[in-house]
């Protein structure tokens, strides 16, 4: 193994990391980020006050730790459209695994079998790193890491000239300016610098790390805002209540994927294994061991670090395993262990993440676009609110609307964000911050447990409309601000029958409604949720309050069956929901399909029981039990009907009336 056998490492590494990086672009950030550089294009300047947000009367001072990055993304997006950003977040993940397999290399101090090694190492990271590989400026918190490191071991080796150290000071001071520039990750960047210049006491490599530090130091004032952005920046670092309220920057919880808290542990494990060949070696190695715990430490506090630990860790270990006997007298071995690396990283992302998926485009799906269109066509000066993450994309897709609050987490501080998160599920406040920040216009997400109450107290105010429904959100908007669209009187929000069941409105209206869903995007579980519960209308008893009967003919049978198919399409894109679940377990009974039934009434019930899948359940038993199971179905319908609270329930009495009703 020569020479040119650990560039083609290098070079593997990069078309790796591409390959890695190629998913459409989804994330929400991506928007929020390209409307600010949206704006700063549209001024022609990069603004100093807040111009998205109403929660203070008047705009407040804000500081955009990532202007450049949004600005120039935005051109990109403008020009070039999503692909090209989606390229350019591969060249660079491209040159970030090249730079790991050269760190590596280095640390190694010539042991050949670094390459294969450090490629093993990354295939295996990959699949648990990738999930920080979107379209955001993160990526530049990964890859400009890798330069500044390979930078700072030039300045660290006795081998380059004093010229050379000095053209790679300059290189490394500019890369600073740009790195404020970019993203708030530039104080990962002194951190480092700073850590290097300590353990290059009494080298010659001191004088350098002291230059650089200096410079970077400088550097964070070449800003718009001056020394602003770190002021702010570090503030924000150390007040743990924005772990609270980000769930990336919170540590492993038992609610989050357990590949986020084996990965570490098992990386730090390999970390001691090969921590002893290479700090020994040299300075450089020992200082990156130092950094290298710190790492590790930063993966445990929030996971947002656990994708630096992997990546950086990843050529100490090789490094280090590359000097041990077993691995340096067995160079085939290693090639071997890249090879099945390489294979076990192929299945495990195929496996573990295919939310992230392959290719390119803008799907535009999970956020509300649909939404967005109608606010910008028919509501006058739209103050509105939404989750979090809805808000991020509310601002680049209604450019119009003033938002209470947006993702840009440290300008309105945690508490102004948990204020604004927890009053969808209480009324009391999700009505008085309405009525205090005069909102006239609400984004609901209903497919969160948390937005029910929310959902319910605009559903029931005379002064507020629905006026759209997407597969996952539900758009409401005050009387008073609507300009040229009719509010919904028989669509309800989310995954409701509204009044698609009642025998007041006739099949001509609901269609007239249904019909606005069909012109936009993100509305194809909303509308084969509205067909599935119309095929039932002449199954229901009464409306959507006493359950659906079994079927008395053939035709009706076909119906419930069609209205199971089409319900069913809803569930394939929210697998498992309670009001979805629950009307398909209900379209299957009707047509007496047990099997399908039963399946369906099991998934809606994984949230807990409530009044419509017991008494689901209860008919079900009914209908297809055995004589034991119906001997206790009529037992317990007894004594619901002698209970006061619920002898007159319209279900109940509808299965009494139906008692007798078996499936064939």
């Amino acid at each position: 193994m020569h020479r040119g056998f650990s560039s083609w490492c290098a070079w593997a590494s990069a078309a790796v990391f591409f390959l890695a990086g190629m998913f459409p672009l989804f994330n929400a950030d991506a928007y929020g980020h390209l409307a600010q550089g949206r704006q700063i294009s549209a001024l022609g300047r990069v603004p100093t006050v807040d111009p998205f947000s109403f929660w203070k009367p008047e705009p407040q001072p804000w500081s955009n730790y990532e202007w450049g990055y949004d600005w120039l993304s935005w051109l990109a997006y403008d020009h070039l459209g999503p692909n090209a950003l989606i390229f350019a977040k591969c060249l660079a993940l491209a040159g970030l695994g090249y730079l790991l397999v050269v760190l590596a290399l280095r640390l190694a101090r010539g042991a050949d079998v670094a390459g294969p090694l450090a490629l093993a190492a990354l295939f295996l990271a990959l699949p648990v790193a990738r999930f920080r590989f979107t379209v955001r400026p993160q990526i530049i918190g990964l890859v400009f890491p890798a330069i500044l490191l390979i930078g700072i071991s030039a300045l660290y080796a006795e081998s380059s000239s004093a010229r050379r150290k000095k053209w790679v000071l300059v290189g490394l001071a500019l890369l600073h300016v740009l790195w404020v520039n970019l993203h708030g990750s530039h104080l990962f960047g002194v951190v480092v610098t700073a850590l290097f210049a300590a353990f290059s006491v009494r080298t010659c490599a001191l004088r350098w790390m002291l230059g650089l530090l200096s410079l970077q130091l400088a550097a964070t004032a070449c800003t718009p805002f001056g020394f602003g952005i770190a002021a702010d920046a570090i503030a924000h670092v150390f007040r743990p209540e924005y772990r609270e309220i980000v769930v990336e920057w919170a540590a492993w919880s038992p609610k989050d994927p357990l590949r986020l808290l084996v990965a570490p542990i098992v990386v730090t494990a390999f970390l001691l294994v090969a921590i002893r060949p290479v700090v020994r070696g040299s300075r450089y190695g020992l200082a990156y061991g130092a950094l290298s715990v710190v790492l590790s430490i930063m993966a445990f506090r929030s996971m947002r670090f656990v994708a630096h630990q992997l990546l950086f860790c990843a050529p100490f270990i090789a490094a280090g395993l590359a000097q041990l006997p077993p691995f340096d007298a067995s160079r085939r071995g290693a090639v071997a262990l890249a090879a099945a690396a390489a294979v076990t990283g192929l299945l495990w992302t195929a496996q573990l993440v295919p939310a992230l998926g392959f290719g390119l485009g803008e799907p535009k799906r999970e956020y509300p676009w649909a939404s967005a269109e109608i606010i910008e066509r028919a509501v006058r000066e739209p103050r509105l609110v939404a989750s979090l993450q809805d808000s991020w994309v509310l601002m680049f897709a209604a450019p119009s609307a003033k938002l209470l609050v947006d993702g840009r987490v440290p300008f309105y501080g945690p508490e102004m964000i948990g204020e604004v998160a927890q009053s969808f599920a209480d009324p009391e406040r999700f009505a008085r911050q309405l009525r205090v920040y005069d909102v006239n216009t609400v984004v609901i997400d209903h497919t969160r447990t948390d937005h029910i109450a929310a959902t319910d107290y605009l559903s029931g105010r005379d002064d507020w409309g629905l006026v759209f429904v997407e597969d996952g959100h539900s758009l409401f908007v005050r009387a008073d601000v609507l300009n040229g669209i009719e509010p919904f009187r028989i669509i309800g929000p989310g995954y409701r029958t509204g009044g698609l069941l009642e025998a007041r409105f006739g099949d001509a209206e609901i269609r007239s409604e249904a019909t606005r869903l069909n012109a936009k995007r993100n509305t194809t579980a909303m509308q084969a949720w509205h067909q599935g519960v119309e095929l039932l209308r002449p199954l229901a008893r009464d409306g959507d309050r006493a359950g659906i009967r079994k079927y008395e003919s053939a035709d009706e049978q076909r119906i419930a069956r069609a209205s199971y198919g089409r319900l069913s399409v809803a569930a394939q894109r929210f697998p498992g929901f309670t009001a979805i679940e629950l009307y398909r377990a209900l379209a299957a009974l009707a047509a007496c399909d047990i099997a399908e039934a039963r399946g369906a009434l099991g998934r809606a019930t994984y949230g807990g029981q409530t009044r419509e899948t017991s008494l689901a359940g209860l008919e079900l038993a009914l209908r297809a039990g055995d004589d034991a199971e119906r001997a206790q179905a009529k037992a317990h319908l007894g004594r619901l009907l002698e209970a006061s609270g619920s002898r007159f329930d319209p279900w109940v009495r509808g299965i009494a009336a139906d008692v007798q009703t078996r499936c064939p």
